[in-house]
């Protein structure tokens, strides 16, 4: 009878002891994609902060007289085109 007892207890620590190893990992894992999760939630806000600054009127008439010199189409410069 103490030989059932003892054997049960071996076998009830060894499975507690598995048990909470693989807590211990998952844990590990939920930490890892947690902290990837954060990096690219970061990337992003400094991707639409750059984005924002790009885009604000200021900078894209300062990247148009820069870069591509567009002006806007004049009223005069449009072709009317009739139906007949």
């Amino acid at each position: 009878m103490k030989l059932f007892f003892f054997t049960n207890l071996i076998i009830l620590v060894v499975i507690t002891i598995a048990i909470k190893l693989t807590v211990i990992n998952q844990e590990n894992e939920i930490k890892i994609l947690t902290q990837k999760v954060t990096k690219i939630a970061k990337e992003k806000e400094k991707l639409e902060i750059d984005f924002a600054y790009i885009s604000s009127p200021k900078k894209l008439k300062e990247i148009n007289d820069k870069e591509f010199k567009l002006n806007p189409i004049q009223q005069e410069d449009w072709i009317n085109l009739k139906k007949k």
